[in-house]
């Protein structure tokens, strides 16, 4: 991990790869940075990655593929970090 990843977690994010798909979401954090609900997605090779997505119209889904997971609990856990960082 880069030091410019370690400071800014958005570096981090992509939009979710082909074929992902939603397959457990949190409840939204809701901050000055906006309101954001985090989601477990899985991927077609099996694993798991963490999402959020911004409430709103126009808004995407981002993801961050660089640390998929086995495990769809570990990664909403991570997706609950990712929207908490956005919505600060």
């Amino acid at each position: 991990m880069s030091l410019a990843e370690l400071f800014d977690p958005s570096v981090l994010v992509t939009s979710p790869p082909p074929g992902t798909v939603n397959v457990q979401t949190g409840t939204a954090i809701e901050g000055p940075g906006g309101r954001w609900v985090p989601c477990a997605s899985a991927v077609p090779d099996g694993t798991y990655v963490p999402c959020v997505y911004e409430v709103g119209p126009g808004r995407r889904q981002v993801c961050n593929t660089s640390q998929p997971t086995p495990f769809v609990d570990e990664a909403l856990s991570r997706a609950i970090t990712l929207a908490t960082t956005a919505a600060a």
